[in-house]
């Protein structure tokens, strides 16, 4: 057989993004209205998520949950 290898996927749409990383769209939106996860515009109107991006927001995000007051 000439099977080929899977395609790498090199970017998201928010939809997408949030099923992978397991959270809601609402939360994505958020994180991109607060500019702490910043989406490219290839078509000038439907934002992506890039690979790099997506791991650079996850990395940065806390290891912790926060402190009750």
């Amino acid at each position: 057989m000439n099977e080929q290898p899977p395609v790498e996927q090199l970017a998201y749409s928010i939809p997408s993004f949030a099923k992978a990383v397991d959270l809601s769209e609402t939360t994505i939106r958020e994180a991109i209205k607060r500019s702490e996860l910043v989406p490219s515009y290839p078509a000038k109107m439907k934002p992506i998520i890039t690979r790099e991006e997506g791991h650079r927001w996850l990395r940065s995000l806390p290891d912790e949950p926060p402190q009750a007051h």
